[in-house]
């Protein structure tokens, strides 16, 4: 357990950690590798659904995907721009990097070598399994030897220029071309050709043949993209700087799910695993909320001696809260899924109800795995700012957290980030 925490304090660094395409062009705010990694999971998922690929496959190979870059950074062709003075450097990122056949491969082998050294090191203390489980998926995507390494090889190619296209939508100046470029000589899937030809139907008004099925996942797509720049009410109300997201949130708890749903063996992993996708993407349209927020005063001192302690309410109340939120959140589901076919829709909301209402083994496992994904959190907040409480999330985690493995868990987070403080 104890490996398994320093792992995961490891890896919320990529929810720090901007991409390295949009840094160099100056965007605002930029998307962070866990919020890149979010998304693709979520595309890999329901686009390789669509194609009958192993999909628990699909979501292991994106939550792995990048996690080398802990210590190996964000490495793009880009990266050697960055130092350029702005004008130079934007001419030249208007279109893809282009490199000799030599010295691409050159450069892929340097790549590889620190990106497999830095996972190496980034795994070297976890269980003999679960390190292997993680390295073979980190090789399978980089490598793309089966068929769901290629699928999110090239989901992952996609993903950015999605990116892309948003912040064109923002007035970024951009530069979409290059991912263009890049896609031409990666993509070779016949149904994410098919998607391609979508995007440009409806970015750049072409008229290639229409699949309303592509073009729904595609809307989809963009709608959850929403969460990468919504950050987290609970940390903004606390005074947080540039908090996580809620994107950043699904990332973390989707690998908690990972890395300890394989110790209940009872538990379908698949089903977890999507739960964990799922499980907040209401917040597209009802915003980030916290149950007691309309009650907080405005007043920030007023508002933080409120923060700390779990703020209580009578049965009745909490009941007919709960009740609320259910009703407003579902609708919320219903409307950001509304354009998914009938099975998708069905699917994803009885993984969000049995989530919500703790009413399956995955739902209740989950849930609990949420609390100490806050918790957590709350605990990394902590180190660097002195007078931030994490009393009222102890309490919370205390109320909600039985099963044995949260338990020991939750455990090891009071020894090596409670205590020793």
């Amino acid at each position: 357990m104890k490996n398994n925490l320093e792992f995961l304090i490891k890896v919320q660094k990529l929810k720090e950690i901007p991409r390295t395409g949009w840094v160099v062009r100056g965007v605002k705010n930029p998307e962070t590798i866990a919020e890149h990694t979010f998304r693709v999971a979520f595309a890999a998922c329901l686009l390789g659904k669509k194609e009958n690929l192993n999909v628990k496959k699909l979501i292991k190979l994106a939550l792995c995907h990048d996690i080398c870059e802990v210590y190996a950074g964000d490495n793009t062709p880009f990266f050697y721009y960055q130092n350029l003075k702005k004008e130079k450097r934007g001419k030249i990122l208007k279109k893809w990097v282009r490199l000799s056949i030599a010295d691409k491969e050159k450069l892929s082998k340097i790549k590889f070598i620190k990106e497999r050294d830095s996972l190496l090191k980034l795994i070297s203390f976890l269980s003999p399994e679960l390190k292997n489980e993680i390295f073979s998926l980190w090789l399978d995507y980089e490598k793309r030897i089966s068929r769901e390494g290629k699928f999110v090889k090239q989901i992952d190619k996609i993903e950015p220029l999605l990116q892309a296209l948003e912040y064109k939508d923002l007035k970024e100046e951009i530069g979409e071309v290059a991912w263009w470029e890049d896609i031409e000589e990666t993509v070779e899937d016949r149904s994410l050709l098919k998607l391609l030809k979508v995007i440009q139907n409806k970015f750049y008004q072409r008229k290639f043949p229409r699949d309303k099925k592509l073009e729904n996942i595609l809307d989809f797509l963009l709608e959850i993209g929403k969460l990468k720049r919504m950050p987290r009410l609970y940390w903004k109300l606390r005074g947080i700087k540039n908090p996580e997201t809620i994107a950043g949130h699904i990332f973390t708890l989707a690998l908690m799910a990972l890395v300890f749903g394989r110790e209940k063996k009872q538990l379908n992993m698949g089903k977890l695993l999507k739960m964990a996708l799922c499980h907040e993407i209401t917040a597209v349209h009802t915003g980030d909320t916290v149950p007691y927020y309309i009650t907080l005063p405005k007043n920030k001192k007023e508002r933080s001696k409120i923060l700390k302690k779990l703020p209580r309410l009578l049965k009745e109340k909490k009941t007919k809260k709960f009740l609320e939120d259910y009703k407003k959140e579902k609708n919320a589901l219903e409307k950001v899924i509304s354009k998914l076919n009938p099975a998708f829709k069905k699917e994803i909301i009885q993984l969000w109800e049995e989530y919500r209402n703790r009413s399956s083994p995955e739902g209740y496992f989950l849930s609990q795995l949420n609390v100490l994904a806050v918790l957590l959190q709350a605990l990394l907040y902590r180190k660097k700012r002195k007078n931030f409480s994490v009393h009222a999330i102890w309490e919370w985690a205390f109320e909600i957290c039985d099963d044995p493995i949260v338990l020991k868990l939750m455990k090891e987070m009071q020894e090596r980030l409670y205590k020793a403080k």
